[in-house]
């Protein structure tokens, strides 16, 4: 099962992408540093405990714990399928990170990020995502510096 997520609001660096591909002929290399860098924000928040932004997860319920059978006090951990699955990939003119991690063929990670409709389970986010789609306002300004950084570096950038 591949769960597809859009993100929205990335016009300014849709746009200086579009201006790269016209000018430089390899992207690739650029396109590789910007997945990295998603795979990072995802990872990191993963095994920080926190949001994409800093923001500390809900600690788990008592219950939880209780029914865990390892790694009772971590968040989004047990056997390491989560972290495990995340991966990234990129190509001369796409940038992409990912999970496949999946319980019963049930796609967890998208409950773990959004929280489940009926509340049981809270929102406890780690791509740089928000629910609407949009990327996480720091991330955001870290890949567009990237794309500025890259098109510097290629004298791309006036």
């Amino acid at each position: 099962m591949k769960v597809s997520i859009d993100v929205k609001g990335l016009d300014e660096i849709e746009n200086k992408l579009k201006y790269i591909s016209n000018k430089a002929h390899d992207t690739a290399p650029l396109m590789a540093e910007l997945a990295h860098h998603l795979y990072d924000v995802a990872f990191n928040s993963l095994r920080d405990e926190t949001s994409p932004d800093g923001i500390s997860w809900n600690p788990l319920k008592a219950s939880t714990k209780k029914a865990k059978k390892k790694h009772k006090d971590s968040i989004l951990y047990e056997n390491g399928d989560l972290r495990d699955t995340l991966t990234f990939e990129s190509s001369k003119d796409s940038a992409q990170i990912g999970l496949n991690a999946t319980k019963g063929g049930y796609p967890y990670p998208v409950v773990h990020q959004f929280g489940s409709s009926d509340g049981k389970i809270v929102a406890r986010p780690f791509m740089p995502i928000h629910n609407d789609g949009t990327l996480y306002s720091d991330t955001k300004d870290e890949l567009q510096e990237i794309v500025e950084d890259y098109m510097k570096e290629e004298s791309l950038l006036k």
